[in-house]
């Protein structure tokens, strides 16, 4: 893989991972599109891990109080019930458990079908419906709001984590589908987009655990993975900031004529 294909693909992750309309579809997109570019498992979950620094980045403070949250329960100081930032942490272990078992019995299987790219285009129109529903339920909620992170508990994080095992169809957007699922709960929408990032820590590092032994075998010169990966977590930080301010002014669903172009087009395609 050129330096350039790697360079691009980075910054199509960084776009697509935060902003609701699929990295995952894109990338197979680009790759059915644009000729055999075929990037290895590994280098897909490397970029993940750019965009993951961007999380972290752009969430900084909140990992810091959970940090020294989880420190002071570890050491006796307090007790979990009283650690809000400690409980944040645990439920996003939670909500991991039932994305690793879809992802364990159904992944391979899926990703056969996304092989095709009338199946990836239905997908991206699903999830534009899926966006819709979203600004519904922001309209819902008006004024009053929802429930806030504090909140959140067990049943939400089996949930939503339940919705984040739909990643693995290629084009169903995982942060589009999660602070869906976290609206339709009755979480205010800031409750809704931070778990919905601060869960994809574990997630993301889990995959990139279980693809270690991939690392030798990519073909990608050191470099190359590298600078991909840089590349994603720079632009995924501006995108991830602009997914925020977006959702603040509950413009985010329309995203969702996109997906239903971008859709339109990979059926048409097939």
């Amino acid at each position: 893989m050129s330096l350039g294909l790697a360079l691009l693909l980075g910054c199509l992750q960084g776009l697509t991972e935060f902003l609701p309309v699929s990295s995952s579809g894109h990338l197979r997109l680009l790759e059915q599109w644009g000729g055999e570019i075929h990037p290895a498992t590994f280098f897909d979950i490397l970029l993940h891990v750019g965009t993951l620094a961007a999380v972290f980045f752009v969430y900084r403070a909140l990992f810091r109080d959970m940090t020294l949250a989880l420190w002071r329960v570890l050491r006796g100081q307090s007790k979990l019930k009283d650690e809000s930032h400690a409980r944040l942490f645990v439920l996003a272990c939670v909500a991991t458990v039932p994305t690793g078992l879809i992802a364990i019995a159904f992944g391979d299987s899926m990703e056969a079908f996304a092989h095709s790219t009338g199946f990836v285009g239905a997908m991206l129109i699903m999830n534009g419906f899926l966006l819709l529903g979203m600004g519904f339920l922001q309209r819902s909620q008006g004024e009053s709001g929802g429930r806030p992170l504090e909140e959140l508990n067990v049943k939400d994080a089996l949930v939503i984590g339940s919705i984040q095992g739909l990643g693995i169809f290629r084009g169903i957007s995982r942060s589009g589908s999660t602070i869906t699922a976290g609206l339709g709960l009755k979480l205010d929408q800031e409750a809704a987009a931070t778990f919905s990032f601060v869960m994809s820590v574990p997630a993301i590092l889990g995959a990139l655990v279980m693809k270690m032994d991939e690392a030798t075998r990519t073909g990608i010169e050191t470099h190359v993975l590298v600078l991909g990966a840089v590349m994603a977590a720079i632009v995924g930080t501006v995108a991830l900031l602009v997914l925020l301010k977006l959702l603040k002014r509950g413009r985010l669903h329309h995203f969702s004529w996109y997906c239903f172009a971008i859709g339109l087009a990979a059926l048409l395609g097939s």
